[in-house]
């Protein structure tokens, strides 16, 4: 029978193994701190741990078998994974205190909760004498006394070894072994915003990838993230630095298995719940995909004109007759804008050519509308009637009198309009394989359009204003 003193010393035994193998193996490491999170039951835990692990130890192997110094992660949310990148920080520390992280996170207040978890990680203390801390695995890992702030803190005997940081942060004079990029992109609406990613992309591929101090070789990257669609941060690394990515994908359901990632955190039933009402619409359906089946949505699913879905024509006809019409679509509001597109009309196809679309006041715009109407030789101008419309269909009668100009009121809701002349558009318009500045614009905030949003939405409304009034006075759109 084995006595009490016995047991106490296997059991001594038996956890100073665990803390040997915890010293070397992250999963182990998680499993000694967390054990009611990290179980053998939930396999994908598992499989972050090990590639978090290979990527520690310089062991993480692309598609064609070479080496990687670069993570991308995506896994559906409340799975575990930041959490268990906290923890890989920590462990990092533990076995090298001379690494020095950088992490980067969409606002300052989530890179102070990621700072903070980890610092409090290494200084934890024990609740009760049989709970197992960081301490006890690295006893020589502690946080410099002095230099523990939330966000920026070193280990004793060095003088930095992490700093968190928000989008547009500074990092200036700070030198990183490790980058953690975790979810820098919001949300759905950040993530249809050109100006918003744009913003993100200057900072994140200028000011933050500037900062290394790795000795040999590139500084090692792990991004984390949600992939929202074709030009956020995740996918143009992806795109512009190919192969030199291993990229962890775990959707949460994989339809050829029929098998959920781990019913712990979502179960099927609860998985076909949600599906169901995040599909109704492109918006939401684009949520849902990115967020949990770790895909991004194409434009031509999001978009109501996919750039892909525009006609190009490189020379207009020669030798054939047609007309030359202009639609304007004032703006109404402060951040609206005024709308112009100019076409010649020939048979049932319409060739766009040139266009107004800025955010001048009226009295800019007058000149403008006018230099054009006697440049292109316009012969019809239809203008929108509602609100400053009218006024300004007024001021260019009394300007040039001599020219047909109609006022077309806009009865039925925008979005409405647009998707329903987005067929006529598609088929009948055709559009520069050059165009110039200006109309390049328009034609930029038109592919931009999301089948469910009304934001920068003037180009695509002047244009279904066109193809209304085309249709409704000329049946141009009726092949003969």
């Amino acid at each position: 029978m084995i006595k009490d003193n016995e047991l106490i010393e296997l059991e001594n035994l038996l956890l100073q193994r665990d803390i040997e193998k915890a010293k070397i193996h992250f999963w182990s490491f998680c499993q000694l701190l967390e054990p009611q999170f990290y179980k053998d039951s939930r396999p994908h835990l598992r499989t972050l741990c090990d590639t978090l692990e290979a990527f520690h130890y310089n062991q993480l192997k692309n598609s064609d078998g070479n080496i990687v110094s670069k993570l991308m992660i995506r896994m559906p949310p409340q799975f575990g994974k930041s959490r268990t990148l906290v923890n890989f920080t920590k462990w990092s520390l533990g076995r090298n205190n001379e690494e020095r992280i950088i992490t980067a996170s969409r606002s300052d207040s989530l890179a102070a909760d990621f700072a903070r978890y980890t610092r409090d990680g290494i200084s934890e203390v024990k609740n009760i004498k049989s709970q197992i801390v960081f301490s006890d695995i690295f006893p020589n890992t502690k946080i410099k006394q002095g230099d523990g702030s939330v966000q920026k803190w070193a280990l004793e005997g060095q003088h930095f070894n992490y700093l968190g940081v928000g989008v547009s942060g500074g990092v200036t004079g700070k030198g990183a072994t490790l980058r953690i990029i975790d979810d820098i992109v919001k949300d759905a609406e950040t993530a249809l915003n050109d100006n918003a990613l744009n913003k993100i992309w200057v900072w994140l591929s200028g000011t933050f990838s500037s900062r290394n101090s790795a000795e040999e070789g590139e500084v090692k990257e792990i991004f984390c993230a949600t992939l929202w669609g074709e030009n956020d941060p995740q996918a143009i690394l992806e795109k512009t630095e190919l192969g030199e990515w291993y990229i962890l994908s775990m959707p949460i359901y994989d339809a050829s298995k029929d098998k959920m990632l781990c019913s712990d955190f979502m179960n099927k039933k609860q998985f076909l719940k949600l599906k169901h009402r995040m599909e109704i619409d492109s918006r939401t359906k684009m949520i849902f995909n990115a967020n949990y089946l770790c895909e991004a949505l194409s434009d031509d699913e999001t978009k109501v004109f996919p750039v892909s879905s525009l006609k190009r024509y490189k020379d207009f006809p020669e030798n054939v007759e047609y007309f030359t019409i202009a639609f304007a679509d004032t703006a109404d509001q402060g951040d609206n804008y005024f709308a112009m597109p100019i076409a010649r009309v020939y048979g049932s196809r319409v060739y766009v050519f040139d266009a107004i679309h800025d955010q001048d006041n009226l009295t800019i715009q007058e000149g403008q509308v006018i230099d054009k109407i006697k440049t292109n030789g316009i012969k019809e101008f239809v203008i929108e009637t509602n609100s400053f419309g009218a006024y300004f269909k007024r001021r260019i009668s009394e300007i040039m009198p001599d020219l047909y100009i109609f006022g077309q009121p806009a009865k039925t809701n925008k979005m409405g309009r647009i998707l329903a002349n987005a067929g006529l558009i598609k088929y009948h318009f055709y559009f520069p394989e050059n165009p110039n500045p200006v109309l390049q614009k328009g034609m930029n905030q038109m592919c931009k359009l999301m089948k469910t949003s009304t934001k920068e939405d003037d180009f695509a409304d002047a244009m279904s204003g066109l193809s209304a009034y085309l249709e409704k006075f000329y049946n141009c759109f009726i092949e003969s």
